[in-house]
């Protein structure tokens, strides 16, 4: 995957981290000036920012991390319990996928970086965002929405490798975006469903 150079301002840390993402996600070794390069900055402007490819590294992650969180408090997952009927869980999985599938190359910007090299702090968020992924499976276990025999950890980690995957071929133009959510919906349900 290519990613062609925007031009932003150098007020606009979202857009840098946005394009960094997707640059780091095509070329995982990049570097600051491949960076500035793809977002039509300088490299000045984006020393000024992330004074160290380390320091951008982490507040990529710690960005990535924070959309992944408001994504799934956004599609009702910390609002399930074991009332929340089968229906309410299917629409709640249904706007998680939806949301999961744009943050393709934060996933996979994710999934790149060997824990090593990963803080403390960071490395205590990813429990935190996998904790009630991990729970609204058991619910959707216990409703008989997925397969009860299948570690929740397990149903956790296919979902992300579903929606990377959804992204990854609307990327290449392989996938419609309006056929993402469907696909990738059909896909986990009849692979970890009953």
């Amino acid at each position: 995957m290519s990613v062609q150079a925007r031009r932003v301002t150098s007020s606009d840390p979202v857009t840098i981290l946005e394009i960094a993402a997707e640059v780091l996600t095509a070329q995982p070794g990049a570097s600051l000036a491949d960076v500035a390069a793809a977002a039509g900055v300088g490299r000045t402007t984006l020393h000024n920012r992330f004074p160290t490819r380390e320091a951008l590294l982490l507040a990529l992650a710690h960005d990535s991390l924070d959309r992944c969180a408001d994504a799934t408090m956004n599609a009702g997952v910390h609002g399930v319990d074991e009332t929340t009927s089968r229906a309410e869980l299917q629409a709640i999985l249904t706007r998680l996928v939806h949301a999961y599938i744009p943050l393709g190359p934060r996933l996979d910007f994710l999934l790149q970086q060997p824990r090593a090299a990963v803080d403390e702090t960071l490395q205590a968020r990813i429990p935190e965002l996998d904790a009630p992924l991990e729970r609204f499976i058991a619910h959707a276990q216990q409703a008989d929405l997925i397969a009860p025999d299948l570690p929740p950890w397990w149903v956790v980690g296919t979902l992300y490798s579903l929606t990377y995957s959804a992204w990854d071929h609307i990327a290449s133009g392989n996938l419609a975006p309006r056929e993402a959510t469907p696909l990738t919906l059909r896909t986990f349900l009849k692979g970890c469903g009953l």
